[in-house]
Formats: structure tokens, C-alpha cells, sequence
């Protein structure tokens, strides 16, 4: 009986065990579950960051009315983030006229250039 006992118990704790362990997650930097955005959320999250970044005065305001180009993903080392490019063909300088935001799949911004690199 004292056997019969163990091996239920036994049994009871491995067969939950998978419901704790999993791959197809991620974890922020706090250890908290996110879901991947959108591509929507993307392209808003960048609009937002161009936006300050007129207001801040470090793009002048002929960006105002500029639309995503376009947004894919691009992998940086080991990171996967979304580069998403806006196209200004009044400047210009034709090194400067393509300002790309890097997201993260998470809508952090993690920066900004000319360069998409």
C-alpha cells in the first residue's frame, strides 16, 4: 500500500512537470512574459520615436509627414529587432535621406540612423 502511495505521487509530480517547462517564450529583461507586437504596433511605435525626434529638434520638420517605408526584421548578433526606414526626399543629402529606427520585437526603440546597420 505504502508503495502504491510513492509511485502515484510519483507519477502525479512528473506528469506536471511539463506544464512549467517550454520553449516558444520569451522573457523581458525582468523575467516577465511579453508577446511579440504587430507589425502595426511596430510602425506606430517608430512614427512616435521620429516624431520626438523633431521635437527634440534632431530631425527638422520636413520629416513630419513622412510615412514607413517599409519594416522588416533584421538580425543584429543574436538579436532579432525591426528596422523600420522612413524616406525623406527633400534632404538633400542622399546619405541622409533614409532615417531608419530599430525596434525590438517588444516595441523598445533601441536607436536610429541613417545607415540601417
Amino acid at each position: 500500500m505504502n508503495h502504491l502511495i510513492k509511485t502515484t505521487i510519483i507519477t502525479a509530480g512528473l506528469s506536471l512537470t511539463p506544464l512549467f517547462a517550454g520553449a516558444g517564450h520569451s522573457h523581458s529583461e525582468g523575467g516577465h512574459h511579453q508577446q511579440e507586437l504587430k507589425v502595426s504596433s511596430i510602425k506606430y511605435t517608430a512614427k512616435q520615436h521620429l516624431l520626438q525626434l523633431i521635437k527634440d529638434k534632431k530631425l527638422d520638420n520636413s520629416w513630419s509627414d513622412i510615412s514607413v517605408e517599409d519594416a522588416k526584421k533584421k538580425q543584429f548578433g543574436h538579436h532579432t529587432e525591426w528596422a523600420v526606414s522612413f524616406k525623406n526626399s527633400e534632404v538633400k543629402d542622399a546619405k541622409k535621406q533614409t532615417l531608419y529606427i530599430f525596434v525590438s520585437l517588444h516595441g523598445k526603440i533601441t536607436g536610429a540612423n541613417f545607415t540601417g546597420k
